[in-house]
């Protein structure tokens, strides 16, 4: 059987909507009230990409950094990332992954073009997953970010 490549995705009213390209995607969202064009792996240009990583902050930086480091094929459980970057609670997390999309949004960037994150739960208690969309993984990676002074503590 021959597999379908979708290459689009829209989200609306909670459900995944798949399109082989983008004029069928732009056709449905001209026929739906409030949806949304999703695309993690979308190409960031140069001028968006050092945008984006110049504006974000040191504790942003290290959990991007950390997200790269596990790639597009493992997801980063809250607890993981909040024990490697000697991060307190969630609360502090949240207030970490805001401010990587307020900047993101600052620069008219969705924040999913850059992380994405699922919840799962288990007996009744919510587990967080984080992971780095490929489109951030591929633009660090040809822009060479993070560099080790992007890393360095500020004084």
């Amino acid at each position: 059987m021959k597999s379908v490549n979708f290459n689009y995705e829209i989200e609306y009213r909670g459900k995944i909507v798949r399109c082989r390209t983008a004029a069928d995607a732009d056709r449905l969202l001209e026929r739906l009230e409030g949806g949304k064009l999703l695309k993690d792996d979308t190409p960031w240009s140069i001028e968006e990409f050092t945008k984006f990583t110049g504006r974000i902050r040191y504790q942003q930086r290290r959990l991007l950094a950390k997200l790269l480091d596990y790639g597009t094929t493992a997801w980063l459980e809250d607890a993981k990332l909040r024990s490697d970057l000697g991060i307190p609670d969630n609360r502090v997390l949240a207030g970490v992954l805001s401010g990587i999309s307020k900047v993101a949004l600052m620069f008219d960037i969705d924040p999913r073009r850059v992380y994405v994150q699922k919840t799962r739960y288990e007996y009744a208690k919510p587990r967080r997953l984080y992971q780095v969309t490929s489109g951030f993984l591929q633009a660090a990676t040809k822009y060479n970010w993070p560099s080790k002074d992007d890393l360095k503590k500020p004084e």
